[in-house]
């Protein structure tokens, strides 16, 4: 079930992260959808924010911590 990156509503996940207009669920379910459908990594997303977007290094960085927040959250309930 592999996920295009390259459309719109990846684009917008990926400006709603950066800009924290996403709750812990809709984070995540991106993330999945997105990244490890795909083999892909953190690291993946990270390369995504820098290459493909000109968001600052501080959105960047907000929506890093954000998915990693998220992802936290899920593994300790």
């Amino acid at each position: 079930m592999e996920k295009n990156r390259a459309t719109e509503d990846h684009k917008t996940w990926l400006f709603d992260l950066a800009h924290g207009n996403l709750n812990n669920e809709e984070i995540i379910k991106g993330f999945i959808k997105y990244y490890v459908l795909n083999d892909f990594t953190l690291g993946n997303l990270q390369d995504d924010f820098i290459f493909y977007t000109n968001y600052p290094i501080e959105r960047v960085q907000a929506g890093l911590q954000s998915l990693r927040a998220a992802l936290e959250s899920i593994a300790e309930a």
